[in-house]
């Protein structure tokens, strides 16, 4: 990397600190856990798409990026998006939805955009990526194991309610433990030189692994299982770098999981018998159920029968008036798409993702090379983002603040990656206005963001008098529909 490029690293840098500082701290106490991660998300999404407009050699590298897709692909994007557009339009209140429609289409920008940057800075962009991944790891381990010492001293048990107390929910942070720990284990390839990081790898990977059975994340070890054995199988050159970090890591969080327990039996006298809330919460739990999954996905499929071409409608479940009781998402994003957007668009997205997963392996393929001499970081993150996938299939990964943020950076870093063997040359046509699309739509929700802030004690009111709800945007709905809010609380 030159020194003109370097200004590149601002994005990965800012996207990194934006997870280390959200998940180690609570840096806007005015709002919820939640609604805060939102407001400074949207804020580092403009930052970094005005970045990425104004630099001419981030906006030029951004453009070859996009530049890749093929006929199809555009084809197929155009339409989605459009399908998404209508659907929203149709219903009675669209503007909730819209911003749905555009925080996907911002997701994609952002991906080009996190792609360029590790194009220009090139292997600076790696070592800050696995520092900050690395940090923000160890930042949250840290406290999760200074909330156990806390716990026994006052002789209470530290309990899954009181697990990751930066993040609204223990799954948020289990879906960035999904981005997350394949990649940890690149430390030693991006610092061969230390040998101590060795060790600090396999037990930073080892606490991890400890959380994930702590609070039986079982998404995320799913997750994170499928995709390493599925990588490790697929690129047979690289598993010996990763795999046996992992194999370390998950022994020794299973070695300070049982070590934990045991002193919770021995410090926590209601502990002795039967484990106590620690053992129920975690591998006592009943790991068979489906947590009312397939209740939301039923209902999706029902929507799509009855809307097959448009769906019920983008954040369908978030303000559906007669659905408060659901949750924020159908815990899938394949059937978010089915029963919010309609059948064809989930056609669409799947035609998308079978050319690109098949190119994406194909190119690792031609990777695997054991005489290259380029760091084998691909299995890795390509591990981090097949994980990702299925994570979003079994959970809608990609609806949370900061698994936004995680999305955008393997995405990116996965698309350079594997795309440094060449890029497809063209002239731009199009890239150009979805950059400055995407920038005046990160612009206008952040605009529309801060100003639902001022709404904040009236929508709680309503909240408090009616069934809770919680879509995906804020925590507390305060986006969803003014008319209705109104409404309510005049009645």
């Amino acid at each position: 990397m030159t020194r003109q490029n370097a200004p590149a690293l601002a994005v990965v840098v800012l996207s990194g600190l934006y997870l280390v500082i959200t998940s180690a701290f609570f840096p806007l106490d005015f709002l919820t856990v939640f609604d805060g991660k939102r407001i400074l998300q949207l804020t580092l999404f403009t930052v970094i798409l005005i970045f990425a407009v104004a630099w001419a050699p981030l906006r030029t590298a951004t453009i070859t990026q996009l530049n890749r897709l093929s006929t199809l692909s555009r084809v197929c994007l155009v339409t989605f998006f459009s399908i998404g557009i209508v659907s929203s339009l149709r219903l009675e209140h669209p503007a909730y939805a819209l911003i749905d429609v555009s925080m996907i289409f911002i997701l994609l920008v952002l991906v080009a955009v996190m792609a360029a940057s590790r194009d220009l800075a090139s292997e600076r962009f790696d070592k800050l990526a696995v520092l900050l991944l690395a940090a923000m790891g160890f930042a949250v381990a840290v406290q999760e194991l200074m909330g156990f010492a806390a716990s026994w001293m006052l002789g209470v048990e530290f309990s899954y309610e009181q697990a990751f107390m930066y993040f609204a929910h223990p799954r948020f942070y289990n879906q960035l433990q999904t981005w997350s720990i394949p990649v940890i284990a690149a430390l030693p390839i991006i610092f061969p030189r230390k040998t101590w990081l060795k060790a600090a790898c396999v037990l930073l990977l080892g606490l991890q692994w400890f959380l994930v059975i702590a609070v039986a994340a079982r998404g995320t070890f799913v997750s994170l299982i499928s995709a390493m054995i599925f990588i490790a199988l697929w690129l047979p050159g690289q598993r010996k770098y990763w795999l046996k970090f992992q194999a370390g890591g998950l022994l020794l969080g299973i070695g300070i999981y049982y070590v934990v327990l045991l002193l919770n039996q021995a410090i926590i006298p209601q502990s002795q018998s039967g484990g106590g809330e620690f053992y129920e919460h975690s591998v006592g739990r009943p790991m068979a159920h489906t947590s009312g999954r397939t209740i939301f996905w039923r209902l999706s499929i029902e929507d799509a029968r009855q809307h097959p071409i448009l769906g019920a409608g983008p954040t369908r479940y978030a303000c559906g008036s007669e659905i408060f009781r659901l949750p924020a998402h159908p815990h899938s994003f394949i059937f978010r798409i089915l029963g919010e957007w309609g059948i064809i668009a989930l056609a669409l997205l799947l035609v998308i993702a079978v050319t690109w997963g098949a190119g994406f392996l194909k190119i690792l393929r031609k990777i695997d090379n054991p005489g290259s001499t380029d760091p084998p970081l691909d299995s890795m993150v390509a591990t981090s983002l097949l994980a990702g996938i299925i994570h979003a299939c079994l959970s809608g990964l990609f609806i949370m603040p900061a698994s936004q943020v995680a999305t955008i950076m393997i995405g990116g870093w996965s698309l350079s990656l594997t795309g440094r063997k060449g890029l497809a040359q063209g002239k731009a046509v199009w890239e150009v206005p979805a950059v400055l699309t995407a920038m005046f739509l990160a612009l206008i929700i952040l605009i529309s963001a801060t100003a639902d802030i001022s709404k904040a004690a009236k929508q709680d009111t309503v909240s408090e008098q009616r069934h809770p709800a919680v879509p995906r945007f804020w925590q507390d709905g305060r986006a969803c529909n003014d008319n209705h809010t109104n409404s309510a609380a005049q009645g």
